[in-house]
This record gives C-alpha cells, structure tokens and sequence, in this order.
C-alpha cells in the first residue's frame, strides 16, 4: 500500500493554483499565485555587512555581546562543575544536613538551577539594550529599518 507523500499534496495543490507547503522536501515554497514572484518583505533584503561591521556602533553591539557570552559562560560553567565536583568528591560532606533536613546537595542543586533562571534574566535584560544598540548601528550605517513588532507576519 502507497502512502501519500507530502509532495504528492504540494504538486496537487500547485496544479489547483493554491498555495503549497514551505516544508524544504515539498519543492516550490512561494504562497504566491503561479507565475507571480513573490513578495519580498523588507527582513529579507540584504544589508552591506561591511559598511555595518565597519561602525564603532556594531563594533560596541558586537563586543558588549562577546563579553557577556563569556562572562556568562564562565560563572555557568565554573558553578556546573564546582557542583559537580562536590556531588563527585565530597559525597559525604554533601549528605550532611545544612538547614534541619535539607543537605548540602539538595542546596548546591538548588542553587545551579536558580542561577540558571538568574543568567535567563540577564540575557533578557541585555538584549533590550543589544536590540537599541542595533537600531542605532543600522541608523547609523544607513540601513534604517521600520520597527516590527516581534514575531510579527
């Protein structure tokens, strides 16, 4: 028994002139009628990398985002394998009551997953700032862009 392939669908609906599927096995991937192009929306249109990079606006964006990154990455990594390290060498110590029942493991863990949350935080509140030092790079190289709401179609 033959089951009917996606690009058994996307080719019917073609014919019918309808729009066809984006999945990237289905072929043709415009929701434009035939032999129409397609739209092209302002996201899409290229920017001169070079004439961008080349701003001391990009150059701070790209060096703010560096920094944090590895910041970041460093108190993770280093509480992770801290952690790690304790739950690993020091199983007794780490069974031991801190607080009335609770143990020094249960507080170590519960601590690697509250920063996690911490650093979530962080992340969002500097992307505010890395979205406004973007707009004013583009501004800045020429390439002022409409703002969109996110997420917007």
């Amino acid at each position: 028994m033959r089951t009917r392939q996606t690009g058994d669908h996307d080719a019917e609906r073609e014919r019918e002139g309808g729009p066809v599927s984006v999945s990237p096995s289905s072929g043709p991937t415009t929701t434009a009628p035939p032999g129409e192009l397609a739209e092209e929306r302002p996201a899409e249109r290229g920017h001169d990398w070079a004439r961008l990079a080349a701003t001391p606006e990009f150059q701070a964006l790209h060096s703010s985002r560096r920094r944090f990154t590895a910041v970041g990455m460093a108190i993770e990594t280093g509480a992770l394998l801290v952690g790690m390290a304790l739950f690993g060498f020091a199983p007794d110590a780490m069974g031991e009551p801190a607080i009335g029942s609770i143990t020094w493991a249960l507080l170590v863990g519960t601590v690697l997953v509250l920063l996690t949350f911490v650093m979530a935080l962080a992340y969002s509140h500097k992307a505010k700032q890395w979205e406004e030092m973007a707009a004013a790079a583009l501004e800045h190289a020429g390439e002022r862009i409409e703002p969109a709401r996110r997420f917007a179609r």
